[in-house]
C-alpha cells in the first residue's frame, strides 16, 4: 500500500509539473480566442495559483521576471521527493 502511495505522490508530482509547465508557456503566449489553449491556460492558473500566490508575496519581482515558478518547481520537487521516501520507508517497516 506504502509503495503505490509513492508512487501516486510521484505521478501528482510529474503532473503538477505539466501544468506549471502550461501556466509558464501561456504567461508568453497568452490565449487570444476561446479554444483549448484558453481553456489549457485557465484550467493550469486556477491549479498553481494556490501554489504561486503565497510564493509571490514573499519573493519579489526580480525586474520583470516572476521567480515564483522556479521555487515552486523546487519545493514540489522536495516535499514530493520526502514524501515518496518516507513512504518507502514506510512500506519496509
Amino acid at each position: 500500500m506504502f509503495v503505490r502511495l509513492a508512487e501516486s505522490v510521484a505521478l501528482l508530482e510529474r503532473v503538477f509539473f505539466v501544468v506549471l509547465l502550461v501556466r509558464i508557456v501561456a504567461s508568453f503566449f497568452p490565449p487570444r480566442s476561446e479554444g483549448l489553449w484558453n481553456a489549457a491556460a485557465g484550467f493550469s492558473a486556477r491549479l498553481t495559483e494556490p501554489i504561486l500566490a503565497p510564493i509571490r508575496r514573499r519573493i519579489p519581482l526580480m525586474g520583470m521576471l516572476d521567480l515564483s515558478p522556479l521555487i515552486a518547481f523546487f519545493l514540489v520537487d522536495v516535499v514530493g521527493f520526502l514524501l515518496s521516501r518516507l513512504f518507502l520507508f514506510a512500506a519496509r517497516i
